[in-house]
Parts: structure tokens; sequence; C-alpha cells
């Protein structure tokens, strides 16, 4: 159940599920663009979604299966089977592993990136189910993006799934469905994408069409400008390459307009430098600028890979 970016066939349309809304997508192609075919936003009960990485995360599924069905109705989908599926944050989880040396098989690889994803999860990887894709080498070490869930948390998504109906072709973290408009883009230079929730923030940074850094940071509000610049710092020192070309030049804030001119002026303050600020049309998706993209970044994301 648990894959992204590289399946070959991918549905156009998308469910987004956090813990204050769901939001439903269907795109099509327009020209070199995309544009909306089907949407449905819906806001939920609080605590009806409660993310946890290990524990179930839906307190009530007779009501969750409720408002998808509404979410559907509002989206105009009368006959959907199969679809794309962000978790919320912190119910499946991604990061950038990097080995410093070279593995002789299969078998030594899964198991060097099973002890690095143990590290990372703080649980066994016979609970998880994980799935890992090559990236570039960078600084002379084989990097892997690695993508894991909870069986606990996956087999309650499923059980939902199935009593509706709806086949679950994909299923990834949030911050990898939005993050996908920037590796959809191909640009040359890095962008970095912020992704704020009630708990912290995600940021992910893009390289030509790779993740080359993937950190979800748990801290309060007052905390997330500084949190920020330290990785940006971390960025600037370790992750740019040694002629400093190529510099994070685009910035996709996914929150509220207080909250993108926050950390645009941390992005200034840390790298001394002006970025652009990425909005849905830069992006090339046609959406309505009444339409919420902080709460369908996701879904859409998703389902661009299926266009």
């Amino acid at each position: 159940m648990l894959d992204f970016l590289t399946a070959p066939k991918l549905p156009s349309t998308s469910l987004a599920i956090s813990e204050t809304h769901l939001a439903m997508v269907g795109l099509r192609p327009r020209g070199k663009n995309l544009e909306v075919r089907h949407m449905g936003v819906m806001q939920i009960p609080a605590g009806l979604v409660r993310p946890h990485f290990t524990e179930p995360n839906v307190s009530n599924e007779a009501t969750l299966i409720d408002y998808l069905t509404r979410t559907a109705e509002q989206s105009e989908l009368k006959r959907l089977r199969k679809l794309s599926v962000a978790l919320p944050e912190a119910s499946a989880r991604s990061f950038v592993v990097a080995l410093d040396s070279e593995p002789s098989s299969r078998a030594e690889l899964n198991q060097m990136l099973e002890w690095k994803a143990e590290r990372n999860l703080g649980c066994k990887p016979a609970d998880v189910r994980m799935t890992s894709r090559r990236l570039e080498t960078l600084s002379g070490k084989s990097n892997w993006l690695v993508a894991a869930a909870h069986e606990k948390v996956l087999e309650q998504y499923e059980r939902i799934f199935d009593e509706m109906g709806w086949q679950a072709g994909l299923v990834a973290p949030q911050h990898l469905g939005e993050a996908q408009w920037l590796i959809r883009a191909e640009i040359p230079e890095d962008q970095a994408m912020v992704s704020l929730n009630p708990r912290g923030f995600t940021v992910v940074i893009v390289r030509g069409r790779e993740p080359i850094l993937v950190r979800e940071i748990v801290c309060a509000p007052e905390e997330r400008e500084d949190e920020f610049y330290r990785l940006m710092i971390y960025y600037r020192d370790r992750l740019l390459p040694e002629s400093g070309s190529g510099m994070v030049s685009r910035l996709l804030t996914i929150g509220s307009p207080e909250e993108q001119d926050s950390f645009r002026r941390t992005f200034e303050a840390a790298l001394e430098r002006h970025p652009v600020m990425l909005n849905p049309n830069s992006l090339g998706f046609n959406l309505n600028s009444n339409a919420p993209f902080n709460r369908v970044a996701a879904a859409a994301g998703l389902a661009s890979l299926g266009c």
C-alpha cells in the first residue's frame, strides 16, 4: 500500500487527510498546466483524526467514513474506485539516508536501510512498511529517500477504505505530496518547501527532481523561526555544492499569509538572499484564488502524478 513517486500509472484523483480537514482533488491537464476537475474540502471534528506514527489515527471509523462520503459527494465524484492518499503529518514519515559505503548486495542494502530506519523511527523494521528510492550521490555518499508507515496505522486506513470500496493505489506522507509541486517543476536551482502543522513544520529541499533533505520538526509556534533559521544554516554549510551555485532560490510555504511572511523573513536572514515566493499559478496549477491551496496542496500534488 505504501509507495511514492515510482508507480508507473497513478490515479489522477487523490485524497489528503489531516487532523482538521479532508481534501479530495481530481486534476486534468490544460496545456502545460494543470487544472481542477473535481474538488471537495471538508472540515472534520476535533479529535476525529489524531496523527500518530505507531497508533491507529481514527477515533471513530464510522464518523470518518461519513465525512469521506460527504467529501466525495462535494467533489462530485460518483464512481470513485482508485485514488492516491496523503496521510497526516506524523502518521507517515520520510527521510534521506546517507550511506558511508556502497552495499555489496541488495540484502546488505536492506540491512543498512533498516538499521538507519530503526534509528530514525524508534521502532522495529518488522513493525513498519518501508519503501526506498536511490538518489543522486552527494559528497561521495550513497543517498536514499526512505518512506515508512506503521502497520497499525495502515491497517486502520485500509479497513476504512475497504468499507468505502476504494483502493489506495499510492500512499505517501503529506509532505511528499506537497513537495511534488517542486519536483515536477524541474528547476536546476534548489527549491525549498515549508509545510506548517499544529505541532511544528516540515521542510523539504528539492534539487532537480529529487529531495535532498526532509526534516520534520516538532516545536512550539514561538520556536518555529529559530528552528527554521538553524536548518537553513545547516543546508548552507553542509548541503550546498562547494561552488556555492544553485542555492535555494524558490520558497513554497504552505500556511497562512502571516506564516508565509515569517518564514520568508527568516529565509532572508539565514541565506542573505530574497527568495521567489511560490504560489499555485507559478507552479503551473490553475487554481481559483478563493480555493484553499494550503488544504489541497498535498492531494493535488499526488493527483498531478496521474496527469
